[in-house]
């Protein structure tokens, strides 16, 4: 029996079990959490991975990380590997991969979204809906991606980056590891490591010195 473990059942967690509950990829569906809450969220059961591990065979489980902060991405993700778990990726309807690009494990792709020629999308990553990513671009790992951005072609993203909705990258940016850029920002220039940029034009308004995108 393959097992869908969905690593997080806040509303990423839950909008992916919605989504693979229509697949028949799975034939169960259940949420990770290591601070349970609730033992059931909109039906599906929630345990820890550890009681996840003692309940099934490894080799029947799939994971996927859902949620949208990078670091908590590698962290999670980090973890799965430790326990040599498998990974997947998800990916909804209506998402156009052109076959001269690829993309790694543990990603998310929302539905709307292109990828054009010669992109490469690292692993762990999110992509949410509706962004264009141009020619010749890499995504670096757990990167996210929020709605109706766009990313001009020739575009290196590093590891650990988040872009706020409806954002624009312009061709040929370079955007630094562990950078934010804000909601509807337009980046012209190349984005230093740890940098949080915001407005049109984009302008660094401070460092992102906790390497988080959602304070606690």
């Amino acid at each position: 029996m393959k097992i869908l473990c969905i690593y997080g059942c806040g509303g990423m967690g839950r909008e992916i079990a919605d989504l693979t509950s229509s697949m028949d990829k799975w034939e169960k569906i259940i949420f990770i959490d290591d601070n349970i809450k609730k033992r059931l969220v909109d039906g599906f059961p929630v345990l820890t991975l550890v009681e996840t591990l003692n309940q099934f065979n490894k080799s029947d489980l799939d994971f996927i990380v859902a949620t949208g902060e990078p670091s908590s991405r590698e962290f999670i993700h980090k973890r799965i590997e430790n326990y040599d778990l498998n990974i997947v990726n998800v990916t909804y309807p209506g998402f156009n991969l052109s076959r001269l690009s690829s993309i790694d494990i543990g990603t998310i792709v929302h539905s709307g979204t292109i990828i054009t020629v010669n992109v490469h999308v690292g692993k762990g990553c999110l992509i949410n809906k509706h962004v264009v990513i141009g020619h010749d671009v890499i995504i670096g790992d757990f990167t996210v991606i929020s709605p109706n951005v766009t990313i001009g072609g020739n575009t290196n993203i590093e590891s650990n980056c988040f872009l706020g909705s409806g954002s624009i990258i312009k061709n040929g940016i370079n955007i630094g590891k562990d950078s934010i850029i804000g909601m509807g920002a337009v980046v012209l220039e190349d984005v230093e490591a740890n940098s949080v940029m915001a407005g049109n034009p984009a302008k660094l308004i401070r460092t992102n010195i906790d390497k988080r995108v959602f304070k606690k």
